[in-house]
């Protein structure tokens, strides 16, 4: 069973809208709230509610991964007035239907979730948490949460895929082989969004990992199988096409290298726990042991490709 459309008051939602078509439908008083600043954050709108499902409210919070990407989240704050937590649940209960996961817990205070019950649709999941005690976020006094989650990687990979596809095939076709330069690490590389492939495991990993990355518009692509043939997953490498473009590979997943681009090296130095190391290239990020001296020479290598130094942070491993 799917559930497509939700009427928010005056607002009616349905999964593929953006900011925008939120905005569009409310006078500018209607919105409390626009969180745009930070780039790499989600962008936020709340709007002001009153009620929801027969909950007496205040607001209601859109989140999407940017203004151009359709919205992925929803979540209504449940006000400290309403303190009876099973009743909460009962009046959704009497909207959606026996809940598909219950649990609780008996320690009371505010930082625990001494209830949750989650409703599972065929492309959302609507879940409900009461906390033990009375917490203040977003600047109101709460007692728990309702969240509405997209979980229809079909209709991410409809919208955001196709590109990524295209240029992963021309990508394929341009490969030469005789550019590739490799570079072992001590670690294996680990196939990217672990937890989306857990919650997806009906879909192929390349297909749940494309869709994702399209959405959060990651500049990534699946590593072509001629570059894939010839490293392991503890190996990255960097080749060219037949045409002279850069690329840097690891065994699932390739970026293009380009003059200028965000590079960052932290070495994390051993302490209580083991050191690492992490060299962040343009979303592409590799992961190995601290202060190898192999890490330099090709920390080194990417600098003359992206003709720009990396910045570079050490610390301790805390």
């Amino acid at each position: 069973m799917r559930k497509n459309e939700f009427l928010f008051g005056d607002v009616t939602f349905k999964w593929g809208d953006k900011l925008s078509d939120i905005e569009a439908q409310l006078p500018e008083k209607e919105i409390v709230n626009r969180s745009y600043e930070e780039s790499y954050m989600p962008k936020i709108v709340t709007i002001r509610l009153a009620k929801f499902w027969s909950l007496n409210i205040a607001h209601c919070h859109f989140s999407a991964a940017d203004n151009d990407r359709l919205i992925d989240s929803i979540w209504i704050n449940i006000p400290a007035q309403l303190f009876n937590r099973q009743q909460v649940i009962k009046k959704l209960i009497a909207y959606l239907g026996p809940g598909s996961n219950y649990s609780s817990d008996s320690h009371y205070y505010s930082d625990n979730v001494v209830e949750h019950c989650e409703w599972e649709f065929d492309n959302c999941v609507i879940g409900v948490s009461m906390y033990g005690g009375v917490r203040e976020e977003d600047n109101e006094k709460i007692i728990g949460s309702l969240s509405i989650s997209l979980s229809d990687i079909d209709l991410l990979d409809l919208l955001y895929s196709k590109p990524i596809r295209e240029l992963e095939s021309e990508m394929a076709d341009q490969v030469d082989i005789s550019t590739i330069e490799s570079f072992q690490t001590k670690q294996a590389q680990s196939m990217p969004r672990s937890r989306e492939r857990e919650e997806f495991p009906n879909h192929p990993a390349a297909f749940v990992i494309r869709a994702f990355d399209g959405l959060y518009k990651d500049a990534l692509f699946q590593t072509p199988l001629a570059v894939q043939s010839v490293i392991t997953q503890s190996e990255v490498c960097t080749w060219q096409s037949t045409i002279g473009d850069y690329y840097l590979s690891n065994y699932w997943q390739t970026v293009q290298l380009k003059s200028d681009m965000s590079s960052k090296w932290t070495n994390l130095l051993p302490t209580k726990s083991a050191g690492v190391c992490y060299v962040s290239i343009g979303g592409l990020l590799i992961v190995d042991e601290d202060s190898r001296p192999e890490t330099k020479i090709f920390v080194k290598h990417i600098e003359k490709i992206i003709k720009s130094k990396m910045e570079y942070h050490e610390a301790y491993d805390c």
